[in-house]
């Protein structure tokens, strides 16, 4: 890599990083525009306002006061999000949408953040109200039932309001990558091309669905990829289902919410005393996801270590079941076009990265002494 792409990818990667911080500096500056005031902060009259429309209709209320917060923040971030998802890779060359197109997706994604939160939310506080301290216990559930439907939902209804899919009807390395895939023991409906140049120019393969919907994806610029190439990376694919990543991500995550959701109840058990408020009501709601969000940056080191260990061992498998110098090679590649840096710091990897540096997978790779 040239000296060029170094510095273009470092100042990209430091921009990212600011982005970061100031993503949760942002979030924190609405909660205080919110929860300013004490028992007279415009979160309070708000509340105060939904409960006399509603006539204190417990559903009705919450799903109003819901629905303002999230149309508020929404509006609030609209600028910033242009800002760091659209200019930033159009600035560092890495999209390939016009700014309707970013605008369109944008909507998309927001409706269908307001209809998971919603519930969400309405299932929190509707657990609050019916199970009080043990709220916490029905919420964990409700998370995991969310998890298993999103995860058998997403290929077939999620993905293709974003991105145009079909099967891979042929390809050079089709039938290598369908005798790894049934050697692994792994059943899927097929192998499909996912249409991702339109948006983006970089490169990307999933392992998604679950059950009936469990698919390969090789996005289309993935698939120009040279065949050894791209069968060293599904073999990656197939590491995280051999390793059962899924299930055990799934499970940490499902602890540390349960946690996280404990917690948060003492937060709002405290809150509701101070400013008179029943502890089911959503009058709660800002200091509800102030506190989750503050729970996420303290678990982040967590849930990323563990991470980049499945990570890890998913390279690993590759390099047991394809050519390292190939896989090598990918990794490279989509360092190039993701614009990645190498190397990165350890207390940088240790809070923001979900896989090793890609440096550090590129030098296993290449340096690979197993049985091929």
């Amino acid at each position: 890599m040239t000296e060029e792409f170094k510095i273009k990818a470092e100042r990209y990667e430091r921009i990212r990083n600011i982005f970061f911080l100031s993503d949760q500096i942002f979030l924190l500056l609405f909660l205080a525009l919110l929860l300013f005031g004490g028992g007279n902060c415009l979160s309070l009259r708000c509340w105060g306002w939904v409960q006399n429309v509603c006539k204190a209709n417990f559903w009705l209320s919450t799903a109003l006061f819901v629905l303002i917060f999230e149309a508020a923040y929404l509006l609030f971030s609209l600028p910033y999000e242009y800002l760091k998802d659209y200019r930033v890779e159009l600035k560092f060359d890495l999209t390939n949408q016009t700014a309707f197109g970013w605008l369109l997706d944008f909507v998309k994604s927001s409706l269908l953040s307001v209809l998971l939160l919603l519930a969400a939310f309405l299932f929190c506080y509707a657990s609050m109200r019916y199970f009080g301290k043990l709220w916490f216990l029905a919420a964990g559930a409700g998370w995991i039932v969310l998890q298993i439907v999103l995860g058998m939902l997403f290929p077939v209804l999620i993905l293709p309001l974003f991105y145009k899919s079909e099967e891979l009807k042929e390809h050079p390395c089709k039938e290598e990558l369908l005798k790894l895939i049934d050697k692994a023991g792994l059943k899927i409906t097929g192998l499909y091309r996912l249409d991702m140049s339109e948006k983006t120019k970089k490169a990307n393969a999933m392992l998604c669905g679950l059950g009936a919907t469990r698919r390969v994806m090789l996005s289309d610029a993935l698939l120009e990829y040279p065949p050894e190439e791209i069968v060293a990376i599904m073999a990656h694919e197939i590491g995280h289902y051999k390793g059962r990543h899924i299930w055990k991500l799934a499970a940490l995550h499902t602890a540390l919410i349960l946690l996280g959701l404990f917690l948060i109840s003492q937060v709002l058990w405290w809150y509701c005393g101070k400013f008179g408020l029943d502890f089911y009501e959503a009058g709660t709601l800002p200091v509800f996801v102030a506190a989750f969000s503050l729970w996420q940056l303290v678990v982040m080191p967590v849930t990323n270590g563990f991470s980049r260990k499945c990570e890890s061992e998913a390279d690993a498998f590759a390099l047991r079941h394809a050519d390292n110098l190939a896989f090598a090679s990918a990794l490279r590649r989509l360092a190039e076009e993701n614009l990645a840096v190498m190397e990165v710091s350890r207390l940088v990897e240790i809070f923001l990265y979900s896989h090793p540096a890609i440096g550090k997978r590129i030098g296993m790779a290449e340096n690979w002494k197993g049985n091929l």
